[in-house]
């Protein structure tokens, strides 16, 4: 790195010496660290290159955990829009019970549940 001081005044700072510029070679040190401890800079690279990668495993984890916690919430919607969409028909709907026999839904018990349904589906995309 070259320092450079032009006939203005104004200092430039350059990767070659400029002519008629005064000035000359600036040696460059690394910052030091906030604990003001030197790095060993041959271990720094491997832990940096083994943080890199564990960096990598760790988001590509957390991909698949949102992957599958979104796929999760597809299926959810999806089964809640069919069933809305049942109790949308005019068709009776009914539950067999322990002795086997039908017992059909009521219409007051048909809206409440679509009222839930669609408070439910209001988180859905």
């Amino acid at each position: 790195m070259y320092k450079c001081v032009d006939e203005r005044g104004v200092t430039h700072y350059t990767d070659k010496p400029r002519p008629g510029c005064k000035g000359g070679e600036v040696k460059l040190r690394s910052i030091p660290s906030p604990s003001g401890k030197e790095r060993d800079s041959s271990s720094d690279a491997k832990g940096a290159e083994r943080e890199f990668r564990r960096r990598q495993i760790d988001r590509a984890r957390a991909d698949e955990a949102e992957a599958r916690k979104q796929q999760q919430q597809d299926r959810r919607c999806a089964s809640l829009r069919a069933e809305h969409g049942l109790l949308q028909g005019g068709r009776a709907l009914f539950q067999f019970d322990a002795k086997g026999e039908r017992v059909y839904m009521e219409d007051a018990e048909r809206e409440q549940r679509k009222a839930r349904l669609l408070e439910e589906l209001r988180a859905c995309p």
